[in-house]
């Protein structure tokens, strides 16, 4: 695809693994989050913080709303990246070092996932070297949590999003369970009570009826249908 775009003049090529542009292109988002949270009376400061559960895949999309959050709310931010547990890709680049440099593959993991948009093997060498010391923590979802997780949301909400999307509904529980973590931040139970929670989820609007209906069957059982 590269090659064949640099043959057209009228062709730009996008990597979303290694484009600056795009990268700051999400930035944008945290800059249009900013007068939302205002409008909703919600402060962001050192007695309100703010944390944003990020679904991740190859690390392009949530690692540039994670800088732009973090230009904009500063330290009062906490950015925390989902993935799926067959394939937590970029957590295992920046926990080893590696970055690129490994798959999910060499530690036996099969890449194989319901949430599509976040089945990346191996992730972005550039987000998780730029944002690795910016990013709070990371934890995994099972596809049939995604899948019910899809079900609750639809069902008592009246909202679908794609079981990619789901992947960071999950995030305020796994905080609040975890003193270890709270403790490193320094998240006291106060804070935590003045504490804003946003899950990241985008998709779902272009997913097919048929397979809309799939989902929201698979969830409803506990399982995903094929």
């Amino acid at each position: 695809g590269r090659a064949e775009a640099e043959l057209d003049p009228r062709c730009h090529f996008v990597d979303d693994e290694n484009s600056t542009h795009l990268f700051l292109g999400y930035a944008v988002a945290a800059r249009r989050l900013a007068p939302q949270l205002q409008n909703a009376n919600r402060h962001v400061d050192a007695e309100h913080p703010l944390f944003v559960h990020l679904p991740c895949g190859v690390g392009g999309g949530p690692g540039g709303l994670a800088f732009g959050l973090k230009t904009q709310f500063g330290d009062h931010v906490h950015c925390i990246f989902a993935e799926p547990t067959h394939c937590p890709s970029m957590l295992l680049g920046v926990y080893t070092g590696e970055h690129d440099e490994i798959c999910v593959q060499d530690f036996g993991l099969d890449n194989l996932t319901i949430a599509d948009g976040l089945a990346c093997g191996r992730p972005s060498g550039f987000v998780g070297k730029a944002m690795q010391f910016l990013i709070d923590g990371y934890y995994t979802v099972s596809d049939e949590h995604l899948s019910q997780l899809l079900y609750a949301l639809y069902t008592q909400e009246n909202l679908f999003i794609e079981p990619s999307s789901t992947a960071g509904l999950v995030g305020i529980q796994r905080v609040i369970q975890d003193p270890e973590y709270l403790e490193r931040i320094g998240m006291t139970q106060g804070l935590l009570n003045n504490a804003t929670h946003i899950a990241w989820a985008t998709g779902g609007s272009l997913v097919p009826s048929c397979e809309k209906d799939n989902y929201i069957r698979a969830g409803s059982v506990g399982k995903f249908l094929d």
